[in-house]
């Protein structure tokens, strides 16, 4: 069983700086797995920063919501709500899970992964929750998700809890209508979609992103880039 002190022990190794040539997230590294990155705005985002962007804070007042009914139920009930049919969980690591660690290629890699189930088997499954409807433009950014997951699952062997065999994202996808305008209660529907494991694509997008940092000028934009650079090279025609 994995025990908190050995997280504490491999914390205080890392150190608390954080270093944008050092330090990626799990998904900040699945964005180097999609069709369209742009290893351009990557460079000049970890070289001079990238503009804020604000995000609505709902999405994680439902994600913490999810959880901890995730966790009552189980506490109660002994099983996981009727909405996630993952079979043979036989504990939930409730611990608010943040995960950071040396990794290759002089990288620090961190991850904070929804949901950690230890199955019957002792072998561990790992899900992360998506408030979102399963549509075409999720599909799209599968890539993401794949590297995300696999990351955490990188990770999550690596502070002991071993092996991972499972990986799921869990799309909670609210319904058309209210089911009371009374009370404005509005019900969700779940799909749960497997994810394949593969560390090796953990590996191949911190080297890619090691390679790219490595240049000492930016290169080349992806030719349908709508990022940071194209706006960057819209700002400096205008003024120059």
């Amino acid at each position: 069983m994995f025990q908190k002190k050995s997280v504490k022990k491999t914390l205080s190794n890392v150190g608390t700086r954080t270093d944008k040539l050092k330090v990626i997230s799990a998904k900040d590294l699945g964005k180097l797995n999609m069709p369209d990155f742009c290893p351009r705005c990557f460079w000049l985002e970890r070289q001079i920063g990238k503009p804020p962007m604000i995000f609505p804070g709902i999405f994680s007042v439902i994600d913490s919501v999810t959880k901890k009914g995730v966790a009552r139920c189980f506490e109660e009930k002994g099983m996981l709500p009727q909405w996630l049919p993952i079979p043979n969980v036989a504990e939930i690591i409730e611990d608010d899970i943040f995960f950071k660690m040396p990794a290759e290629y002089d990288w620090i890699l961190v991850g904070k992964p929804d949901d950690i189930f230890r199955l019957e088997d002792d072998s561990y499954h790992i899900v992360d929750y998506k408030t979102a409807r399963f549509t075409e433009r999720q599909d799209e950014l599968l890539p993401i998700y794949e590297v995300q997951l696999n990351s955490y699952a990188f990770l999550a062997q690596e502070y002991g809890w071993a092996p991972v065999k499972k990986l799921s994202l869990v799309y909670c996808e609210p319904n058309g209508e209210l089911e009371r305008e009374e009370d404005f209660s509005l019900k969700f529907g779940t799909h749960i979609l497997e994810i394949d494991l593969n560390l090796d694509i953990v590996r191949l997008m911190l080297e890619r992103a090691r390679a790219i940092l490595n240049l000492s000028e930016p290169p080349p934009a992806h030719f349908s880039c709508r990022g940071i650079c194209r706006w960057l090279a819209k700002f400096v025609i205008k003024y120059e």
